[in-house]
């Protein structure tokens, strides 16, 4: 008796340690398949955190490339005017400042058009209303009048070889005469006459002003006029303080900036 209940005990402690060992196996399978269903969606996370971090960089790219702001999601102001007179030459370039964008307000047609620049730091739609508080820093004109003879008559060359002779460089020779208060220094290139107006009485020089010039049109073509008309007039800070005007048969241009060689530099890519 004694024998078979010892047998008893026995069978029961095997079956209880194994039920254990069954118990531990199962824990552990689940275990690891829990881990292995983790891993496997934080591999697929980052799978897809990176590729929508890739597109968005690449979406970035190509509105810095389109020249789009991406703030508004306005084209550039060049883009949006060539659609609105796609028939008439207008600037490729306004200098407008470092860091900031060129805006633009139109009135009239492609007969008749004149446009405002501003230098501001978003671009806006062609004619916000926001711009009727802004300061322009260039204009431009375009007209067209009835003959040839009234467009060149309209670009009122003012060209003058009296006075004193000035060596301007690149064998250029200027004329510096007084009058007024003020002194003028004028030349000649090509079809182009250019005068230099400098105020006696703030003791500006307009030699240097006009060597400047000089040496930025020996490596810049303007276009070629039938006869054209260059005014700086160092007493003004204005938009209108270079004057870059020209005739092409019975049309005039008129481009202006408050810097001289930024005034050259938009006439120049009318040249392009």
């Amino acid at each position: 008796m004694k024998k078979e209940i010892g047998l008893l005990m026995t069978l029961l402690t095997v079956g209880a340690l194994a039920a254990c060992s069954s118990g531990d196996t199962d824990e552990t399978q689940t275990s690891t398949s829990t881990s292995e269903q983790i891993s496997t969606q934080t591999s697929e996370s980052m799978t897809t955190d990176s590729t929508s971090t890739e597109m968005s960089s690449m979406s970035s790219d190509m509105d810095s490339d389109s020249g789009a702001d991406t703030a508004t999601g306005e084209a550039s102001v060049f883009d949006q005017l060539a659609t609105s007179f796609p028939n008439i030459t207008l600037p490729a370039k306004v200098p407008v400042g470092d860091d900031k964008i060129v805006n633009a307000a139109t009135d009239g047609d492609e007969n008749d058009l004149s446009i405002l620049y501003y230098g501001l730091d978003e671009q806006l739609a062609v004619n916000d209303t926001t711009l009727n508080n802004e300061t322009a820093i260039a204009g431009y004109k375009t007209k067209v009048y009835d003959t040839a003879d009234d467009a060149a008559a309209a670009v009122n060359v003012t060209a003058d070889e009296g006075g004193q002779a000035v060596d301007l460089g690149h064998g250029i020779t200027g004329h510096s005469q007084g009058a007024a208060g003020s002194t003028y220094l004028s030349w000649e290139e090509g079809n182009w006459s250019l005068t230099v107006r400098a105020v006696n009485q703030d003791q500006q020089d307009p030699t240097g002003q006009a060597k400047e010039v000089v040496a930025y049109l020996e490596e810049h073509m303007l276009p070629v006029p039938d006869v054209g008309q260059i005014t700086i007039d160092m007493g003004q800070d204005d938009y209108l303080a270079t004057t870059v005007v020209w005739q092409e048969d019975d049309r005039v241009y008129t481009v202006e900036h408050q810097e001289a060689i930024s005034a050259l530099e938009m006439a120049v890519s009318m040249n392009q």
